[in-house]
């Protein structure tokens, strides 16, 4: 049996700040009708699905892109058509792709359908990370798992950021210093690894 390391722990503490933060505005992300299309002699993968964004009702957002390989053009294609929205994706880049096959978990002589495991983990402009994993029966379907998980704390972590920051505000103006010390003290867990600078300008812009 597998167990968390410290990163994963980590990931966990921040994940839960978000959302104790957001609570019921918490936005699920999930990634369907995925199509992936190979041109192998040129190194390029070519990628279509849809993005959608769940609390209460359920935008889609279609993503295609091109990259070498699969995993460079799902996050990438993601990264161009949210950045705009959601600012601090931006300031992420891939960090490494780590695959392990369960082989012994297999059920099977062939080890065919051994379970696949990946660790993902996205880096900030001052190489600060972040970890993010997923297992299940196939490559395709586990990479997608792991891409749900990581733009889903990547988006509402930057949500979670605009909440505290009015909060704080909220909370100055009724001299409640009991919630500018609990809200600020979330909000710098949160910033010590993605830079929400941008974002947090947005705000004050008159």
């Amino acid at each position: 049996m597998d167990h968390d390391l410290p990163e994963d722990e980590i990931q966990k503490k921040y994940s839960k700040i978000v959302k104790q933060v957001l609570g019921e505005d918490f936005i699920g992300v999930h990634i369907s009708q995925f199509i992936l299309k190979e041109d192998i002699q040129n190194s390029c993968s070519q990628i279509s699905c849809f993005l959608t964004l769940k609390n209460g009702s359920k935008d889609s957002i279609l993503i295609e892109g091109s990259g070498s390989g699969m995993v460079d053009a799902l996050f990438n294609s993601i990264i161009d058509k949210m950045s705009s929205t959601y600012q601090s994706l931006a300031d992420i880049e891939f960090g490494d792709f780590a695959l392990k096959v369960k082989f012994k978990e297999s059920m099977r002589w062939r080890k065919s359908d051994a379970p696949v495991e990946i660790r993902l983990a996205l880096r900030n402009s001052r190489n600060k990370r972040l970890y993010f994993k997923a297992q299940s029966g196939s490559l395709v379907g586990t990479t997608i798992i792991v891409m749900q998980r990581a733009f889903e704390y990547l988006i509402n972590a930057e949500l979670a950021v605009i909440h505290l920051h009015k909060d704080i505000q909220n909370a100055k103006e009724r001299n409640r210093t009991d919630l500018i010390t609990r809200y600020t003290q979330q909000l710098t867990e949160l910033v010590r690894i993605v830079s929400y600078e941008q974002t947090i300008k947005s705000l004050r812009a008159p």
